[in-house]
């Protein structure tokens, strides 16, 4: 006759039961929970656990004790690592001290347990999976105050992912306060995410779009680690809880994704046409016990804390007392002597392992801060490429800046009485002098001291025009190169106005009148502009 096989599902909405014989489907139950609530106090929520199992047990008519106990997802861990090939007794000191290193959580507030199973190239697969410490002895405490005793137990999302058949596949469940997100690659579920709603009032439509964000990151975070073997268009998704009841909701999912649907479907037999849509966990933990029926998963392990798990007794220990005490009988001095070697033999083989084990992690952390060095010193690198841009364009601003105040210093050097500077403009290449003066004269005169400072390569007078007060304006204007051009052309005006003064002279004494206003109009204040380009010595 099939065995019975009891499993009963507890989250913080509800509590699931499933009776099965053998792979034949018998019963199911459920009771709604309300225990969202933070203000709940332990006590209170125990109490109406407690009360909602025995009515359920009662109500169906289920005597048995032992159980196979489901939890959900939510605060549980799970993810495979790869260790070295180690001996047996020194596999759990591994695996403790590989959890402190990849779990986010100290390792003395969960219980872990793992499965072992061969890697390529003499490693050692393990399937880790960490519970927090007061969620288990919450739940187990209560089964145990209702009369039932757990033997296996499982997070959700390992459950989910024993039902599927495929091997890479995506799986997704929506239920009222939470949704699970399974990635499953070559049978291993990994990553696995539970995400819990804000509150139970969101509606289907609001909770399927933050589904569906999640399940996207989810893909590109495994795709993105695994480059190699990325999830293809044709990897079917698997839904069950809300998506499953409200198919709309599930293809609109499906659609938005790129995947084929699938609806996850049970391998138990259920003659009664039972709906399972809400009982897929109670399956997956049925499938613990029916390794036939269960899927690809490699995840298979008991997840109960090894505290609460029934000590085996091992009939070769039964029969080892009586055997040992006749082979003592007759050889004693021999067997302690092979012990002793033995033990001795054993004890440096471990040493051995050990230390192995450590130089191996030792390498790899070896190679990780080589990596991270590496990454520094690139980092360092384009900061000193930085940094010497930054010198250039400063030493560029500097020689720019000596440059200029050496200018305007020759320029204030070479002012005297009668010259004033109304406007300075300076460029890269020339520098624009605007300004009053006495006379012509004084101009001129300026003009050949900024000329002989040798500080710039051409002085040109741009323009001179007169200033007076009733009298029309004189423009004249001047395009000599370098001070000789400019003294040479100022002097033939010089010759040119003696000969002018001479002829004035010889017509009379009726015109010094004439000759004295001209004198006082020459003197008349003078506006210029002179263009110095810039260039020469400092």
């Amino acid at each position: 006759m099939a065995r019975k096989i009891v499993t009963l599902y507890i989250d913080d909405s509800s509590i699931r039961l499933m009776v099965s014989r053998g792979k034949r489907l018998n019963k199911l139950a459920s009771a709604q929970l309300q225990l969202g609530s933070a203000e709940l106090k332990e006590d209170i929520k125990e109490a109406e656990i407690t009360t909602k199992i025995k009515h359920l047990l009662k109500a169906n008519k289920v005597r048995a004790k032992k159980v196979v106990l489901g939890i959900s997802g939510r605060n549980c861990l799970s993810r495979p690592v790869t260790l070295p090939q180690l001996p047996r007794a020194m596999l759990e000191e591994a695996v403790t001290r590989e959890a402190k290193r990849v779990l986010p959580v100290p390792p003395d507030q969960l219980y872990l347990s793992w499965q072992a199973r061969p890697a390529p190239e003499g490693k050692i697969q393990v399937f880790l999976v960490a519970i927090p410490r007061r969620s288990a002895d919450n739940l187990i405490k209560i089964t145990r105050q209702v009369g039932l005793k757990p033997y296996l137990m499982d997070i959700k999302p390992l459950a989910l992912a024993r039902v599927v058949k495929e091997e890479t596949a995506i799986i997704v469940d929506m239920q009222s306060i939470e949704a699970d997100i399974i990635i499953m690659a070559n049978g291993t579920p990994q990553p696995v995410r539970t995400i819990p709603f804000p509150s139970e009032v969101l509606s289907s439509e609001e909770k399927l779009a933050m589904v569906r964000d999640d399940v996207r990151r989810t893909i590109e975070f495994y795709n993105s680690n695994n480059p190699e073997n990325p999830l293809d268009d044709e990897t079917p998704i698997f839904v069950t809880g809300e998506l499953a009841e409200k198919p709309d909701l599930g293809k609109s999912l499906a659609d938005e994704l790129g995947y084929p649907l699938s609806v996850l479907a049970s391998p138990l037999k259920n003659p009664k046409k039972l709906d399972l849509t809400n009982y897929m966990v109670n399956v997956g933990l049925t499938l613990k016990e029916l390794d036939k029926e269960a899927g690809p998963s490699v995840a298979n392990l008991n997840a109960l804390p090894a505290p609460y798990r029934a000590k085996p007794i091992s009939v070769s220990r039964i029969i080892a007392v009586p055997s040992a005490v006749v082979i003592i009988g007759l050889i004693a001095g021999g067997i302690m002597a092979i012990q002793a070697t033995s033990a001795s033999i054993s004890a440096m083989n471990g040493q051995l392992d050990n230390t192995n084990y450590i130089l191996e992690q030792k390498l790899l952390r070896k190679q990780e801060l080589q990596q991270e060095i590496n990454q520094l010193e690139q980092k360092v690198a384009t900061a000193t490429a930085s940094r010497d841009s930054f010198t250039s364009a400063l030493a560029e601003i500097e020689n720019g800046g000596s440059t200029i105040n050496g200018d305007l210093q020759a320029v204030t050097d070479n002012l005297f009485a009668g010259i004033q500077l109304s406007h300075i403009a300076h460029s890269s290449t020339q520098i624009n002098l605007s300004g009053q003066a006495l006379s012509e004269q004084e101009v001129l005169s300026f003009a050949r001291k900024l000329d002989k400072c040798g500080r710039f390569t051409e002085v040109t007078i741009a323009s001179i025009r007169r200033v007076g007060v009733g009298q029309a304006e004189s423009e004249q204007g001047f395009g000599e190169e370098g001070s000789a051009e400019g003294e040479e052309t100022t002097g033939e005006e010089g010759e040119a106005t003696g000969e002018e003064g001479e002829t004035t002279g010889g017509e009379g004494g009726g015109e010094e009148d004439a000759g004295e206003e001209y004198i006082e109009d020459v003197n008349e204040d003078m506006v210029f502009n002179i263009i110095l380009k810039a260039g020469g010595n400092e």
